[in-house]
């Protein structure tokens, strides 16, 4: 069961990620990848936000569906590294320095946030 609600969270999760990320494609204004960092933002709110509102009854079915499917192909820190060694083979270091910053501390916010909003 466990599997199949991976499974199931995974695709939705990954096709999810695929046209959020096609939503806001790289600016000619900001040379960084604007997608992905949206889409690894939102995802850790989620997880944020999900993570004190679930009820332990459902933690069986939550937990694996969510969390570890969903979320785990939704966010890509897979994709962040790739776009980010991208940007310095380019030579476009600041571009890089900018988008490695603004992803962690804005996913490390966006997670606090959630979890703090969530906090009975």
């Amino acid at each position: 069961m466990n599997i199949l609600l991976i499974c199931l969270g995974g695709a939705l999760g990954a096709v999810s990620r695929f046209y959020i990320s096609n939503l806001f494609q790289r600016s000619e204004n900001l040379e960084i990848p604007l997608g992905i960092l949206i889409v690894n933002i939102l995802g850790c709110f989620l997880l944020g936000l999900f993570y004190n509102l679930m009820d332990s009854s459902l933690e069986k079915i939550i937990t694996p569906f969510l969390f570890i499917g969903f979320l785990g192909a939704f966010t890509t820190f897979s994709a962040f590294s790739k776009e980010s060694l991208d940007l310095m083979v380019e030579g476009q270091f600041l571009s890089a320095s900018l988008y490695i910053s603004i992803s962690i501390f804005s996913c490390l916010g966006a997670t606090w946030l959630g979890i703090y909003l969530t906090k009975a």
